[in-house]
C-alpha cells in the first residue's frame, strides 16, 4: 500500500518492501551504515532514515531505500537483548555490522547485530491519531473506538506474550482491502481517507 510517510521536514511517498524486494544490495547497505545523531547513514545518499524510538536492548529506525520502499532496521545491544521482536510478522535479514565495535555508530549501546524487518505503519495502542502531525481531541474518540473492538485481542496478547504494554502495540494503519475496522484519518500529506485499522504487537517476548 503506497503511503505518506514524514522524514524530517519532507513527507516521501513511499511503500513497505517485501522479502523478495530485500536485496544482496540492501544487506549490503545496511551493514555498512553509520549514524550521525538520531539519523543513519548509509553509503548511498539516496537512502533515508527516521528514529522511531530505543529501549534498553535495541534502537529502531524506518529506513527509504533509493526506490521508496521502507523497512525498520533494529540496532540491537547482545548484552541486554530478550529476544524482543514483531509477533507475526516478516523478518528479511539478521546482519553483524564489522565495524560497530569500533565506533562506527556512535551514540547507541550497540554491540553490531541488525535486524532488518518489515515497518508497522501505526500508532500506539494508548492513542490513534486523527493526524501524523499533531494530537487533536478526536483522537481520544477514535482510541475509544478501535478499544471497543480490539480490547480483547489486546488481552489475548498479554496473556500470550506477558511484556506487553500500551508502547508495543499498534493499531495498524491499513488498506481499504485487508481486514480491520474502518475509520477516517488523516495521513503525512494531509489528505483525509478511509483506512482499515487492525492492531499488531511489535515488541514482545
Amino acid at each position: 500500500m503506497p503511503m505518506w510517510v514524514a522524514f524530517g521536514d519532507a513527507v516521501v511517498r513511499a511503500e513497505k518492501i517485501t522479502r523478495d524486494q530485500f536485496s544482496p544490495e540492501h544487506r549490503n547497505q545496511v551493514m555498512r551504515l553509520g549514524a550521525d545523531g538520531d539519523a543513519l547513514l548509509f553509503p548511498d545518499p539516496r537512502w533515508r532514515s527516521v528514529f522511531l524510538g530505543a529501549g534498553e536492548e535495541k534502537a529502531a529506525h524506518l529506513v527509504r531505500d533509493h526506490d521508496a520502499r521502507v523497512f525498520v532496521v533494529e540496532l540491537i545491544d547482545e548484552r541486554s537483548y530478550l529476544n524482543g521482536r514483531l509477533a507475526d510478522g516478516v523478518y528479511f535479514a539478521t546482519l553483524r555490522h564489522a565495524g560497530a565495535e569500533r565506533g562506527a555508530v556512535p551514540g547507541r549501546r550497540f554491540t553490531g547485530l541488525i535486524k532488518a524487518r518489515e515497518y508497522v505503519h501505526g500508532y500506539e495502542w494508548s492513542r490513534f491519531q486523527w493526524r501524523p502531525d499533531r494530537r487533536r481531541f478526536v483522537d481520544h474518540l477514535l482510541t475509544a473506538y478501535l478499544r471497543t473492538w480490539f480490547t480483547g485481542r489486546y488481552q489475548e496478547y498479554r496473556v500470550r506474550f506477558g511484556d506487553v504494554h500500551e508502547r508495543n502495540v499498534l493499531f495498524e494503519v491499513r488498506p481499504l482491502a485487508a481486514r480491520g475496522v474502518l475509520v477516517p484519518a488523516r495521513d503525512a500529506s494531509g489528505a483525509w481517507r478511509l483506512v482499515k485499522v487492525g492492531v499488531r504487537p511489535v515488541d514482545v517476548r
